[in-house]
């Protein structure tokens, strides 16, 4: 069904982008001051941190588990197209299956699913999150949004077409430390026409944007395990 939904409109990939965090060089750190206060890195919330403390959190080193767990959380809100039809329920489901798949392959991850949505907190700070994956028992919290935009230029050309992007903005976030040693930002460029099944043109744009998202989803998946190999492990 997923083959059949993502064949149905024509898509040209006419371009990507992907920018992602680059590992810190080990000749980076201090020995002498490298994580060897036990005080947290950061205090109270809204309270601004100290120029000793900023100093700290530079100067800290990521360590992690061999393997771990990681809780996704999707901070872009939840399309109508999802109930549009059972087709693209299905399409947002076995984008967010490959999703997890692609992440639960690298040697550093045991487990990837997403934040039980119970567990969510209202406010979506970094504090609360982080407390809430460690509800979770999860080492690493990653989050995530999309963005899609369409050129209505391309539409006066040929109502048939359009030409649009769509973006992915990730950031992982480390539980134990509250540190953020990971964003990403995968962008993909498409061309979609429109096909004699789609019921309007609308349904064509949909269809080709969650392919787009689903290939920016890929790439982040594929650059975090690129990252994590680099990343020490807890002796």
């Amino acid at each position: 069904m997923k083959k059949y939904l993502l064949c149905s409109v024509v898509i040209f990939a006419t371009g990507c982008t992907s920018v992602a965090t680059a590992p810190r060089p080990n000749n980076y750190y201090s020995p002498v001051n490298e994580n060897s206060s036990e005080e947290p890195l950061f205090g109270a919330t809204g309270v601004a941190l100290a120029d000793k403390d900023i100093e700290r959190i530079l100067n800290y080193r990521l360590t992690l588990p061999t393997q771990n767990r990681i809780a996704i959380l999707t901070l872009s809100g939840k399309s109508d197209w999802r109930h549009y039809s059972n087709d693209f329920t299905q399409l947002n489901e076995a984008i967010a299956t490959d999703f997890i798949g692609q992440l639960r392959a690298s040697p550093r991850v045991y487990d990837a699913s997403f934040l039980p949505s119970m567990l969510v907190p209202e406010q979506r700070t970094v504090p609360y999150l982080r407390e809430a994956a460690a509800r979770y028992q999860a080492d690493l919290l990653l989050a995530y949004r999309s963005e899609c935009r369409t050129f209505e230029k391309y539409k006066f050309i040929d109502p048939n077409e359009t030409k649009a992007y769509c973006s992915v903005e990730a950031v992982l976030l480390d539980v134990r430390s509250g540190i953020v040693p990971f964003t990403v930002v995968s962008t993909n460029e498409f061309i979609a026409r429109k096909q004699p099944d789609d019921t309007n043109f609308n349904e064509t744009i949909k269809k080709a944007e969650l392919a787009a998202v689903a290939k920016s989803l890929k790439e982040t998946a594929t650059q975090l395990s690129m990252f994590l190999k680099n990343i020490d492990t807890v002796k």
